[in-house]
């Protein structure tokens, strides 16, 4: 595999040092609270504002980049998002972050959406699902380095500096962007596209040009569909990528994120011993947490490849059966390495179903929609990342942690099974 374009390295690259700012205060901000002038009720809500605010704008991230293109609005975001990070050193109080939060929130949008425009203007068929894991893997990098070193930082120079500096480094990754520019999409070929799904069920698709959904100028739009679908065939499974990404937001980055680290205490208790180390739970918590951050880095680009070379359903429907069998194994383990290995093939599943799932949403865009396509698919990934912890939490005082662990392997497979039921059956 090949290193995507300069223009998406390069907007990954940007994305990536963005986030600094976003992933360092959710390492730092529920230790350091008190001395930014909050109460304890206040942190919660700055931490998860910016994720309610995409709910707006990433319709809104959608209409602006279809309607101005992507590297102006992508370009004006980095730079606000290097503000936002700046701001935090300069609040003293709750408003003041709180804007700054929002702000984020809304930048989050024009970033991510930009990504994922890069990435699917610049891919084929081939490429598609490596470009956009490609993407992704660079940006959890820069949460994995911000996670990694921002308490530490913070600890050596002050969060103050450590705000700058990562503001600092936002600002140079856009002022690295100035001179680059996108590269003409990629041609798709209007027929003879192989077909990724060979020897399953549903193999044989071609090109299908849609009814309403040609752009103005009449070039012929290439969709993944099979031959006899429909617009409204077409429709539905937009919409039940969309529904499954909801899943894949609420039980991954909701539940098991936001559940590990108390199952861990439930389990082990404060402190366990690993080898010759009594470590913390929360200790233990982070380090199998950045699993996923490795695991999106690593392994997400090569997960990406393996569905272009094999196809995404595939990938998908193995992806489904591995998560599944590891949140019933992480629901009955009850031996600390039982519950790594649970958690590492959890997070490796999670990887390349998401992969897959972004490839997919990124098939089913004409190419003069991908910015609304691809801004409601973030969308529903949002609303499922901000429900899934506190649905979580809710049901937790009346089935219990473990019986949520196997209730989300049901869920799951009740995912994969619409999922036959619409791309295969």
């Amino acid at each position: 595999m090949s290193l995507p374009p300069r223009w998406v390295v390069a907007v990954s690259v940007a994305v990536a040092a963005a986030i600094l700012g976003d992933s360092f205060m959710y390492a730092v901000l529920p230790a350091i609270w008190p001395s930014l002038g909050l109460e304890v009720g206040m942190v919660g809500f700055l931490l998860s504002v910016n994720r309610l605010t995409r709910l707006g704008s990433n319709p809104l991230a959608g209409w602006v980049m279809g309607r101005y293109g992507q590297r102006g609005p992508f370009m004006a975001s980095v730079f606000v998002a290097a503000v936002t990070t700046a701001a935090y050193a300069l609040g003293r109080g709750f408003w003041l972050l709180a804007l700054a939060r929002t702000s984020w929130g809304v930048c989050w949008s024009f970033l991510r959406l930009g990504g994922y425009l890069a990435a699917l203007e610049a891919s084929t068929e081939d490429t598609r699902g490596y470009y956009l894991a490609f993407f992704n893997g660079v940006t959890r990098f820069g949460s994995f380095v911000a996670v990694l070193f921002g308490g530490l930082l913070t600890d050596i120079l002050g969060f103050t500096a450590t705000a700058y500096l990562f503001a600092g480094a936002t600002a140079f990754a856009g002022v690295g962007l100035v001179r680059e520019r996108p590269p003409q999409p990629a041609a798709e070929q209007i027929t003879g596209v192989r077909d990724k799904t060979a020897g399953m069920p549903g193999a044989g698709r071609a090109p299908l040009r849609v009814p309403g959904d040609e752009p103005a100028t009449g070039t012929a739009v290439s969709f993944q569909g099979r031959v006899g679908d429909t617009p409204g065939s077409l429709r539905l499974r937009r919409w039940t990528i969309y529904g499954i990404a909801f899943v894949d937001g609420a039980l991954i980055s909701g539940l098991a994120t936001a559940t590990l680290g108390l199952w861990l205490l439930t389990l082990f208790g404060a402190t366990t011993k690993v080898f010759l180390l009594t470590l913390g739970v929360a200790t233990l918590s982070g380090w199998l947490l950045s699993i996923r951050f490795f695991s999106d880095f690593g392994w997400g680009p090569v997960a990406g490849h393996l569905s272009d070379r094999f196809g995404r359903r595939p990938v998908i429907l193995v992806a489904i059966a591995v998560e599944s069998a590891a949140f019933v194994a992480l629901s009955v383990s009850r031996h600390l390495l039982a519950v790594v290995a649970s958690v590492l093939f959890l997070f490796l599943a999670a990887t390349a179903f998401r992969a897959s799932l972004d490839a997919t949403a990124g098939d089913l865009a004409a190419p003069h929609q991908r910015a609304r396509t691809m801004s409601w698919y973030a969308t529903f990934i949002d609303l499922g990342a901000g429900s899934g912890p506190l649905l979580a939490y809710l049901l937790l005082t009346t089935f219990g942690l473990g019986w949520l662990y196997f209730g989300a392997a049901g869920v799951l497979l009740l995912a994969g099974v619409v999922y036959t039921w619409v791309f295969i059956l």
